[in-house]
């Protein structure tokens, strides 16, 4: 890490302090919807103050902090503010339903919750659901509502932070809960700053003259700490918008200049559609390069982009347990197709090891510049290359908050974590996403990753979105059921789309039924929410799937 007042940084609340003193009045913010900016001397200041008002309401070190605001700029002064007094923030997910977000409250013993006037009632709400102690929203202070604004104009922009070790906790982000309850991610000091010196040193090409269109919500943790953890590190400035929309996105990168963008699939599907309307209403020209988080991306989208755009768009993979350090592929160099996530990030591990008996099929040393260059694994064989992620570093999590069996389910005593993602390496060491373990259809006997089939539907020229889940079967157990969304004005035959899958995948893999939407559902991140999808089908089909023709 960089040194900071004399020594290597070690807290993430002196991150402002030292953009401050590095960077001074350059901006480190700009709030597109609404038009103001933050210098990293004003991020400080304004990050101290929040600090002196948790602290004068009885916010002591290690206590949680709910944080309900979008991508405003009051987002990084209430995270770093919480940060500095010591306490741990919980970001919480805009989108959730009030029942999670009132478990995530509870489960955290949150007692003090920080939210937007943008939604004020949704923030009584969940204060009053939650029982919190204190809650602060800009502009309010009725029902025993603490008038944050006020409150932060009223406090000296100097706090004396109190000490922390590196190895403390800092910041507690959920899981998605898409299986189950969401679950506290303990992330300390030097999980989150080792993430950022990672990303630093060749994991994100970040210069200070670079500029961000920080969409992305901040809940989540590549927004939160890969961008802008390592933005902030790096000196370089971030245009913040509320909401993925597609034209205000598209604009907002020719009026700020923007260098840097980092979406998912479904963003950059609704933006390619909108600029693929009216190319000329949209110049681009600054944009040097994109990133795809959280899912892959469809080749045909990402091939249209990257031409009509002139830049490269490139994938990685992490976690809100890796915070989120882990693959990388360079934007420049190597490039390969779309789904390859590429090499490990510096400073991390990776193997990859059987699901179910945990040995390792490719060790870290295999991945290592002698082990590539004197293999003793079979790159050819995609069998013996492919099987669940396993990650070590300084990076990975401490463990879930309060699940302690999870944490012994998922840790080895070596310090590995097994992800449950898999991923097949090839002979240069970069991966490729397969799928979710716990996403995976067994048909008969076989496996089938849900990716694969819907890459298969990607195919089709008529296909703009898929999804794929599995359905009770009368023979097979299961078998794979597709949601489709057309391209606009677009027809195709239900059967003559399944037969089309049958050219791109095994028989067993093909989808028994395809379901034509005008959307998919997705979390907040952008993520396709499959146990809504597999919940839809139980309901369309009304009973197991029948052996087809196809199957025979």
């Amino acid at each position: 890490m960089d040194y900071y007042d004399g020594g290597p940084l070690q807290h993430v609340g002196d991150l402002p302090a030292m953009g401050a003193s590095r960077y001074g009045e350059k901006t480190a913010f700009v709030s597109a919807a609404f038009g103001k900016e933050l210098s990293y001397r004003e991020l400080n200041a304004e990050a101290n103050r929040a600090a002196n008002v948790l602290t004068e309401h009885g916010v002591s070190p290690g206590d949680r902090v709910g944080l309900f605001v979008p991508n405003t700029l009051q987002f990084p002064v209430a995270y770093f503010g919480a940060i500095k007094a010591g306490a741990v923030p919980i970001p919480l997910n805009l989108r959730m339903d009030p029942g999670t977000l009132s478990f995530v409250l509870s489960d955290a013993d949150v007692e003090c919750l920080i939210g937007t006037p943008l939604l004020a009632d949704d923030v009584r709400g969940l204060a009053e659901a939650g029982d919190v102690g204190t809650t602060f929203i800009p502009g309010v202070s009725d029902d025993g509502i603490v008038n944050y604004s006020h409150a932060l104009k009223e406090a000296s922009p100097e706090f004396d932070r109190p000490e922390r070790e590196y190895g403390d906790v800092a910041c507690q982000p959920y899981t998605s809960g898409t299986t189950g309850d969401p679950k506290g991610v303990l992330l300390t000091h030097e999980n989150l700053l080792s993430t950022v010196e990672s990303y630093d040193k060749g994991g994100l090409a970040v210069d200070p003259e670079d500029s961000l269109l920080l969409v992305l919500p901040l809940f989540h943790i590549f927004a939160l700490n890969a961008l802008m953890g390592t933005f902030l590190y790096t000196g370089a400035s971030m245009v913040m918008l509320p909401r993925p929309e597609a034209e205000p996105m598209l604009n907002s990168i020719e009026s700020h200049g923007i260098t840097k963008f980092a979406g998912v699939p479904a963003m950059y599907t609704t933006m390619y559609r909108e600029y693929r309307e009216q190319p000329e209403k949209y110049d681009l020209s600054t944009l040097e390069d994109a990133n795809c988080a959280a899912a892959p991306l469809a080749e045909s989208t990402r091939k249209e982009i990257e031409a009509a755009w002139n830049v490269p768009v490139y994938e990685g993979w992490g976690m809100t347990e890796t915070a989120p350090a882990g693959t990388v592929e360079p934007a420049r160099g190597v490039r390969k197709a779309a789904g390859c996530v590429g090499p490990a990030v510096p400073n991390v591990e990776l193997a990859i090891a059987d699901p179910d008996s945990r040995e390792f099929r490719v060790g870290p040393e295999d991945l290592e510049p002698a082990g590539m260059a004197d293999p003793q694994v079979d790159f050819e064989d995609e069998g013996s290359v492919t099987g669940e992620i396993a990650i070590r570093g300084p990076n990975v999590f401490e463990g879930y908050f309060e699940r302690p069996e999870k944490n012994e389910q998922v840790f080895d005593e070596a310090g590995w974590f097994y992800t449950e993602d898999i991923a097949r390496v090839d002979s240069d060491g970069y991966f490729w996403m397969v799928d979710r373990a716990d996403d995976m259809i067994i048909a008969g006997g076989e496996n089938i990753y849900p990716a694969e089939v819907e890459d298969a539907l990607y195919a089709h020229p008529k296909v703009a979105e898929a999804a794929v889940v599995g359905a009770p079967h009368e023979v097979k157990g299961e078998a794979p059921v597709a949601f489709v969304v057309l391209e606009e004005g677009a027809e195709v035959d239900e059967k003559a789309l399944r037969r089309f899958t049958l050219d791109h995948v095994a028989t067993y893999a093909h989808p028994r039924e395809v379901f034509f939407v005008d959307e998919l559902p997705r979390s907040a991140t952008q993520k396709t929410q499959r146990f809504k999808l597999e919940d839809e089908a139980h309901e369309r089909l009304g009973g197991p799937l029948e052996p087809t023709g196809e199957e025979l």
